[in-house]
């Protein structure tokens, strides 16, 4: 018959601290395509090291093992994986199964890494699972069976890929002697069947049921034995029937996308369903802080934007300083009036730049129509106001120059007034009382949106609550304090937005000559004061993101820990895995995307937590939130980037973990 197994001079060596430990000393052996090959030895004789080399689970110090053809000893890890997954079938002592998979799930392990296709998988490990008799138990998960049952779930496991080469250790020494002598039988007839099995064991009549024996002592083969008489099974285990071998074109594929992401969700996240989602807390922490932080500052900009496009992006506002006490009569003594009517049109006349320049004040008076009192403030100003403003009459008219000249009694009302006073009914021509004085409607002014502010110093004030009469009806019938500014305001609108810079200048001059150097005013630059007000938000923006990195850093810690406790947990089937031909590499994603699976769930959580946060944000003080496409993106690919950071280390720790001393971990 062809020979199958070619070994030279194999040797393997393990350090212990400084002393060298040799399992194996220079064996040669040579293996027959179809051969039934036992092992037997004494504990310690490297029997199970000769095994693991041969199964291509561990490497030979040195010498030279060639299998079908291929120099297995100089192969890559990748390559050696995917070689050991097409050529061998383990079967162990303690079976090695996944406690938490059915028998067709343990026994598609092997396909995983094969590539083959979930639906193909599952008709190929039933009918493996079928020729061990096992086709009533394949919903059944491995505590749910016997001891004979479950060493038939690993052998149809071993066989589902079509190896060649068949490995036992110790097949039996689990099992009581009436199944140990039904498991034997089934090595047997897959032996009859071509099957190549090598089997190691203690017991000589166990050894028996082979075609030859070799005998190790210290890592050497001291004794070689073929049988003549063999031993014969007291168990009827039926006939097997071997099921179809798979396309060739399987044979090269690795493991798919679809199923790293089913391992990391389903075996990592959904196996420890409290445990992972603690873990994400953390990340969802961070997210939602990145997410709420951005979107509280968006909201922000925007309703700056809002209040400045509002009032004009071109307006200069001069403001009385209402100065008190000592102040005040200092202020008067040096000759400065306060802030005047003649202010706004000497401003008007002597800087070219200003288009209009409109005063303001405002009356602390109380307003009422019959029995209707409405929270509104009195504003009397000037027909200019319309343009500074940009703020028109909707119905009626607003105040006209004739209404100054003549000092008439009339108003015009803000949208809501009119709505909170007249409701439904038409307001023009009726008279509404303001102090001891009534005033007739002759405008209602059209609805204006107005944001909410965040830039107090230009903090766009409800406009649609204003009742607005003629400035000059307003002084000559209040009464006149001669330390008090006789208005409060004067707007002024810049013809251009390049001139603002030039016309402020001119403003700042033109105010300090006319008061006589008191400082009794103050300029308002919606400009100026967007930038001092972006200022302020990059400040609490940091401080906002700082604490979400922090979140986002103990959550990828989180993580880590998590994920290191799961590599020690998962000792085993990172043995089990590797045996059925995972490779470093197929670990390392599996674990990494584990550690990537958590980040994206908290990351998904976090983003619908911010979103929430912020609306909670809004509600609760008002201020407008804005969540942006872009800092959800942002957030997300950072949670993952976490994911990948922190879950790198632990996965790493899992692709290097020995596979033999992975199989004996406790």
């Amino acid at each position: 018959m062809p020979r199958l197994i070619e070994a030279r001079n194999i040797t393997k060596l393990y350090r212990k601290g400084t002393t060298e430990i040799a399992a194996l000393a220079g064996i040669d052996l040579d293996v027959e395509e179809g051969e039934f090959l036992a092992i037997m030895g004494s504990s310690g004789s490297g029997k199970s090291t000769l095994m693991h080399i041969l199964g291509c689970l561990d490497r030979p110090t040195s010498g030279t093992l060639t299998i079908n053809g291929t120099r297995v000893d100089e192969l890559s890890d990748l390559e050696l994986s995917r070689f050991r997954n097409r050529t061998a079938g383990f079967v162990f002592q303690i079976f090695n199964l996944m406690p938490d998979f059915n028998v067709v799930r343990n026994v598609g392990v092997p396909l995983v890494y094969s590539g083959v296709k979930s639906s193909e998988r599952k008709t190929r490990c039933i009918e493996a699972a079928t020729a061990m008799g096992l086709a009533d138990r394949v919903d059944h998960r491995p505590t749910e069976l016997s001891g004979g049952q479950v060493q038939r779930v690993a052998i149809a496991r071993a066989l589902v890929n079509h190896p060649i080469l068949i490995l036992a250790d110790e097949p039996t020494g689990n099992l009581d002697s009436v199944t140990g002598q039904e498991i034997i039988g089934i090595f047997r007839k897959l032996h009859e069947h071509g099957k190549t099995v090598i089997m190691v064991t203690h017991d000589q009549k166990l050894a028996h049921y082979a075609d030859r024996i070799i005998y190790l002592t210290d890592g050497h083969v001291v004794g070689e034995e073929l049988v003549e008489e063999k031993s014969e099974s007291e168990a009827d285990v039926g006939e097997i029937e071997l099921i179809q071998e798979p396309p060739k074109s399987d044979e090269q594929r690795g493991m798919g996308l679809l199923d790293l992401v089913r391992i990391a969700f389903q075996e990592g996240l959904w196996s420890h369903k409290l445990r992972s989602m603690l873990t994400m807390l953390g990340v969802l922490c961070g997210v939602a802080a990145v997410i709420t932080s951005v979107s509280i500052a968006e909201g922000s900009k925007r309703q700056a934007l809002e209040q400045i496009k509002q009032i004009g992006a071109n307006n200069i506002t001069v403001r009385d300083a209402a100065l008190e006490g000592e102040e005040l009569t200092q202020a008067r003594l040096s000759l400065s009036m306060g802030l005047t009517v003649a202010d706004a049109r000497a401003l008007e006349g002597e800087v070219s730049s200003i288009r209009h320049a409109v005063p303001i004040k405002q009356m602390a008076v109380e307003v009422r129509y019959l029995a209707r009192k409405p929270k509104s403030r009195v504003i009397a100003t000037e027909p200019a106001y319309q343009d500074v403003a940009n703020f028109y009459a909707g119905q009626g008219r607003f105040i006209s120059q004739d209404d100054l000249r003549d000092y008439r009694r009339v108003c015009v009302l803000g949208h809501s007034v009119k709505r909170e006073i007249f409701a439904n009914e038409d307001p023009i021509g009726e008279r509404i009382r303001r102090g001891l004085d009534y005033y007739t409607v002759i405008g209602v002014m059209q609805p204006k949106f107005i944001p909410g502010g965040k830039v107090k110093a230009i903090s766009a004030r409800d406009l649609n609550h204003d009742i607005y009469i003629p400035l000059a009806t307003a002084l000559k019938r209040a009464k006149k304090d001669p330390m008090r500014s006789e208005i409060g305001d004067i707007s002024i609108m810049v013809a251009s937005g390049d001139q603002m810079e030039q016309t402020k200048q001119a403003v700042q001059q033109a105010m300090i000559r006319r008061h006589h150097g008191v400082a009794d005013f103050s300029l308002i630059v919606p400009e100026e004061l967007q930038r001092l007000q972006r200022k302020t938000q990059e400040l609490f923006d940091m401080v906002l993101k700082l604490i979400a990195g922090i979140s986002l850093v103990v959550g990828g810690i989180g993580i880590m820990n998590i994920m290191l406790a799961t590599v020690t947990e998962r000792t085993r089937e990172i043995g089990t895995r590797r045996s059925v031909g995972a490779s470093e590499r197929d670990i390392l994603k599996q674990f990494l995307f584990e550690a990537i699976a958590i980040s994206i769930c908290g990351g998904a959580m976090g983003v619908v937590a911010g979103w929430a946060m912020g609306a909670g944000v809004s509600w609760h003080t008002g201020w407008e939130t804005v969540v942006a496409p872009q800092a959800v993106v942002l957030a997300f690919c950072v949670s993952v980037a976490i994911g990948i950071i922190f879950g790198l280390w632990p996965a790493q720790k899992a692709a290097k973990q020995d596979p033999i001393e992975a199989l004996r971990y406790e």
